[in-house]
């Protein structure tokens, strides 16, 4: 582990998978700690697409594209190219192995650096072929929830920054096209273990660029920024009544039942040129 602090905050972070082990302020731990019961995850990085693949996978030219649920990045070890007492830097690179499952070659970077309160984790993606390269990129960290003795999961609300009139798109093994509706004109989305028996909220064109996971009931919030990200998912496993909760900002989505298998049509793809870059960026304020 890699541990990161400041005056105020103190992360931990795994070079496998780049991924936020915790992150501590006034000995209180806001990043879940992962139970084999439920799920054993605390923060993987979505790289280089979200959700499952299709039977059979995608095609690409003469190529198949063949991957894990949510990419490879979340398995993979990390080399740690960066660190000062409060900032450090994780890459990622193509492979033998990872070009035969994904045929691009790539340099991933993330960054963590703590500020005051907060910590913003950044990612460069840098296309290292001579070719356009497609992929999908996000984050899945999970919160306690709740995140003081004495609460419940129901105790808390998501309160986004704006109002919302928006739908979550509906997911079986993959999205089905279907939609419900959610919010109408308003901010607050109360939390309940039961809300989730039909998987994740998946949201595409929220107003909000943050949200605040709190309860009324108690002081500890973690506010997530996540200006520029097209989609976002909430999650918590089905049925599993664990207290923990994902919030997740994603260049991207699952595929959807009866998609093409040409890999350029799936959704969300980000497209760079050869030899371009692309930067994004979100960030955390806890109380």
């Amino acid at each position: 582990m890699i541990e990161i602090k400041n005056r105020t905050l103190s992360a931990l972070i795994n070079p496998l998978g780049a991924e936020l082990s915790s992150l501590l302020m006034g000995g209180r731990e806001y990043i879940w700690q992962g139970d084999s019961s439920s799920w054993k995850g605390r923060s993987p990085q979505l790289f280089p697409v979200i959700g499952s693949c299709p039977e059979g996978g995608w095609r690409y030219g003469d190529r198949a594209i063949v991957l894990g649920n949510h990419g490879f990045a979340r398995h993979s070890v990390f080399d740690k190219v960066a660190q000062e007492e409060s900032s450090c830097t994780f890459r990622l690179r193509d492979s033998e192995d990872s070009l035969a499952l994904y045929p691009f070659p790539f340099v991933l970077d993330i960054r963590y650096s703590l500020k005051g309160e907060g910590l913003e984790v950044s990612y460069r993606v840098e296309n290292a072929g001579t070719e356009e390269m497609l992929f999908s990129l996000g984050a899945h960290p999970g919160f306690n929830c709740p995140l003081e003795e004495g609460l419940s999961f129901e105790d808390y609300y998501l309160e986004f920054s704006r109002p919302e009139t928006i739908s979550r798109r509906i997911k079986a093994d993959f999205l089905t096209g279907e939609t419900i509706p959610v919010l109408k004109d308003e901010r607050r989305l109360p939390l309940d273990f039961d809300m989730f028996d039909n998987g994740a909220y998946i949201f595409s064109g929220l107003a909000s660029d943050s949200v605040v996971l709190k309860s009324d009931k108690g002081g500890a919030s973690v506010r997530m920024d996540f200006a520029g990200f097209p989609d976002f998912g909430v999650w918590t496993l089905q049925g599993a009544r664990a207290p923990y909760l994902c919030l997740e900002p994603w260049f991207g989505v699952d595929s959807s039942e009866g998609d093409d298998p040409d890999f350029e049509k799936k959704e969300g793809l980000v497209s760079l040129e050869a030899e371009g870059v692309f930067e994004c960026s979100y960030g955390l304020n806890l109380s």
